[in-house]
């Protein structure tokens, strides 16, 4: 998170880049981006259940079975099985939590930096001794290894050192008008779920209002363009419930790569930011896959097994749909 805030204080793009946001119509708080009536009306006579941010924007499965076994009108229930993606997601945002939150004497060089950051990681092990036994065993799944738990601890404790030596550099240069840890919250956002198709309440992993900034952190192998959906779909949220002039304009995705994509050479990685204008574009986008998400979880079916699988291995309706008839080529 530090990470996050050293670049906008370096970049300033906000300032430097304003015209990107200077036109944007689709607000949250304008009918124009409201959702449909037949949508509305299942949602408050609860028909469907409303979806969340993730709900909307997740797209792994290319036809979007996974969202209807989660929220369809026939969804599955005690189908889904816990994946060690999902797993290393929630230990991230641990970690990440755990360097923001705790106060420390740091000092000024290398070697006590390394010193204090290996002592967080000793009491991270400690305090996630069950979710880190948890996410061991799920290591191997089925006719492939989906993570490297080891490893991922090792790509943890280098990232914690280099974070807090930004917090360091942040001490060190910081002004009255730049952005700083005490701007930035994670709050509940409670937008009008029948106008907007937002459960709520909704809850990013950060905001900076007075920045108009939100943001996700996301992990995986690779970064993926649907990640931007998610700040457009928080963006509208927030307006919506604050009303006019309460705007947010730009997307940060802090991104974390957890599973390694070579077979032949495992990379020290570090946490990759996204910065984006929530546009008029992006926002669309947003509605665009929000009524289609709708849609979909009206119908009394799911939708097809998709055509291209490379998500399947990951999924956690994988055995599902398996028992009823998709074949993975190396499953055994």
């Amino acid at each position: 998170m530090f990470q996050v805030i050293a670049i906008r204080n370096l970049s300033k793009f906000d300032e430097e880049l304003s015209d990107a946001v200077r036109d944007i119509e689709l607000r949250g708080y304008n009918t124009e981006t409201f959702l449909t009536g037949e949508f509305a009306r299942k949602i408050s006579t609860s028909e469907i259940k409303p979806l969340s941010v993730s709900n909307i924007s997740d797209i792994y499965c290319p036809t979007r079975r996974d969202l209807y076994f989660y929220k369809g009108v026939n969804r599955l229930r005690n189908k889904q099985q816990s994946t060690w993606g999902g797993k290393a997601g929630y230990i991230v945002e641990r970690y990440i939590d755990l360097l923001k939150d705790r106060s420390i004497n740091m000092g000024h060089k290398y070697s006590t930096l390394i010193q204090n950051s290996n002592g967080l990681h000793s009491l991270f092990l400690s305090e996630e001794e069950e979710n880190l036994r948890n996410i061991k065993s799920l290591e191997k799944s089925i006719g492939i290894k989906e993570g490297d738990t080891e490893w991922l601890l090792k790509l943890l404790n280098n990232y914690g050192r280099v974070a807090l030596g930004i917090k360091i550099l942040h001490s060190l240069l910081k002004e009255e008008n730049s952005l700083d840890m005490t701007h930035v919250q994670k709050r509940e956002i409670t937008p009008n779920t029948v106008q907007t198709g937002i459960n709520s309440p909704a809850t990013s992993d950060f905001i900076v209002p007075k920045f108009a900034i939100v943001g996700d952190i996301k992990t995986g192998g690779k970064f993926k363009p649907h990640f931007q959906l998610t700040c457009a779909g928080y963006a509208l949220a927030y307006e919506n419930e604050k009303g006019e002039n309460n705007n947010i304009n730009w997307g940060i995705i802090y991104f974390f790569p957890t599973r390694n994509p070579s077979k032949y050479v495992r990379p020290l990685t570090f946490a990759q930011v996204y910065i984006f204008p929530i546009n008029d574009n992006l926002r669309q986008w947003f509605l665009d896959v929000r009524d289609e998400a709708y849609n979909i979880i009206s119908k009394k079916e799911p939708s097809d097994f998709p055509d291209e699988k490379e998500h399947c291995e990951y999924c956690k309706f994988k055995e599902y749909c398996i028992s009823q008839g998709l074949e993975l080529s190396n499953h055994e």
